[in-house]
């Protein structure tokens, strides 16, 4: 028998220790409203202020507490809140952590009064098709024991911006802060990222990098440039090894090949991957290779990276990233870093031990039927969980945050002469 009211007291008390943490240093107010939020969207399931605003319950009209979450996110966001989330969890991730680099789309396609709303290319359409909407630059690491995705880097961006330079430059940016917090990981690119000014910009900061080609790359081999496309159909694969590749362990081959790309001729590894799909995988990267474990394990981490495709998926069907109703850049950007610290947080409980009381209640309040060793994505499952145990709280985070006793004056009757 679950004792719910105990349960739901202990995440209550796991959720504001995680903000504390995240907040510390910061003004009073900061550290509330850092609570409120996180608390908030995981209780909501919803990055909606109204249905935020429903799960705090507090002691005035639902109105005002809208009015008040609107107001702090146009406000200045503590840069220490982030420093100290990126150091909260780099404890959960393992040493060097691969690092999975990509964008992402927020579609408003009946949206008016948004700020600097601009066109993008939907990625969840079939045809792709250019809607109404906002960029986001993702950069994501994963956990050390479960491998579940945490960001380290969003920001929502649009092209109507006033001074707004391009999407390269946020994401060289980007890289530059990543960088500085986990200088020795390996970055990986996916197609859209071969460009000789990422090649460039890495070997400038001494980055570890792992892109997949595009058939327009040309590459320079034993004295000659070729089209990258000549160099793959001309092979076939000498070593054998295997990848998870739709959810399963896949044989496939692998050419590793010395080579050289952009005018400056950097010298790089061409890894050439056969048998997952009609047409071959063209991969380079700058990590030494002396054998075909390294090679297997460069392909390995590759594919990896299709779990920052899930954590983009899972912002959008678990919390509604894209149903927001903040009109301001300023406000979208605060939404979405308190929605990652609410995802961190989520990676903290799948990290805790299987023995842990707490975790073992999450899942259970999510009432899930496959055993966790056959699910490669948990989040969803905590997600799941952690809104039903606060569905029960009967009243929100801010009573929990100690309130000083006013000091009472005694009364005194001054005697006149």
């Amino acid at each position: 028998m679950r004792h719910s009211t105990t349960d739901t007291y202990q995440l209550k008390r796991e959720i504001l220790i995680f903000s504390n943490r995240l907040s510390h240093g910061a003004f009073k107010d900061q550290q509330k409203f850092a609570a409120d939020m996180i608390y908030g969207i995981l209780g909501a399931r919803s990055c909606v202020l109204s249905r935020v605003a429903d799960v705090l319950q507090e002691e005035i009209r639902k109105k005002n507490t809208i009015e008040r979450l609107s107001r702090k996110l146009t406000e200045d966001v503590d840069p220490g809140i982030h420093e100290n989330y990126l150091s909260v969890m780099r404890g959960l991730a393992k040493e060097n952590p691969p690092v999975f680099v990509d964008d992402s789309e927020v579609i408003k396609p009946y949206g008016k009064a948004f700020e600097a709303l601009g066109l993008v290319r939907d990625g969840s359409d079939p045809d792709h098709a250019i809607q109404k909407g906002y960029h986001v630059t993702e950069i994501a690491a994963i956990t050390g024991k479960r491998k579940q995705p945490f960001s380290l880097f969003s920001h929502i961006h649009s092209s109507h911006e006033k001074d707004y330079v391009s999407a390269n430059a946020i994401t060289y940016a980007a890289l530059e802060k990543t960088m500085a917090h986990f200088p020795d990981s390996t970055y990986v690119f996916d197609r859209g990222y071969d460009m000789n000014g990422l090649f460039r910009f890495m070997y400038k900061n001494e980055g570890k990098f792992i892109v997949r080609l595009t058939e327009r790359r040309k590459v320079f081999f034993k004295g000659k440039w070729h089209k990258s496309t000549t160099l793959r159909d001309s092979r076939k694969g000498k070593l054998k090894g295997h990848v998870m590749f739709d959810d399963k362990e896949t044989e496939c081959w692998f050419t590793c090949l010395n080579a050289q790309i952009t005018q400056g001729k950097r010298n790089m590894r061409l890894i050439l991957v056969y048998g997952l799909s009609d047409t071959p995988m063209m991969l380079v990267t700058n990590l030494p290779i002396k054998s075909k474990e390294d090679v297997q394990s460069v392909v390995r981490t590759y594919f990896m990276r299709w779990r920052i495709e899930e954590y983009f998926r899972f912002k959008k069907n678990h919390f509604d990233f894209e149903g927001f109703r903040v009109r301001s850049l300023k406000a979208m950007n605060a939404l979405n870093h308190y929605l990652s610290y609410a995802i961190g947080l989520l990676c903290l409980l799948s990290e805790k031990k299987n023995s842990s009381i707490l975790r073992m209640a999450v899942t259970c309040a999510a009432k899930a039927l496959k055993d966790e060793k056959d699910i490669s994505f948990t989040l969803y499952r905590f997600g799941l969980g952690v809104f039903r145990l606060l569905a029960q709280a009967r009243e929100g985070i801010r009573k929990w945050f100690h309130i000083g006793r006013p000091k009472y004056r005694q009364l005194t009757f001054p005697l006149l002469c």
